[in-house]
């Protein structure tokens, strides 16, 4: 297998680990975000970002 193969292959994991995760908590009634709210909050995040780097 090959090193870029191997690297593939552990970010899949990775991230099946992350849903996998995500989908016990929804399960077990954690709160949840709407993908409107996901966004508004990605978007006041990105803005904050950019306001801390242009100092």
């Amino acid at each position: 297998m090959s090193i870029e193969a191997f690297e593939k292959r552990e970010r899949i994991l990775e991230l099946r680990s992350k849903v996998l995760q995500a989908e016990q908590e929804r399960i077990a009634g954690e709160p949840t975000l709407t993908v409107a709210e996901a966004r508004a909050k990605l978007k006041e995040r990105s803005k904050s970002i950019l306001l801390f780097t242009e100092k």
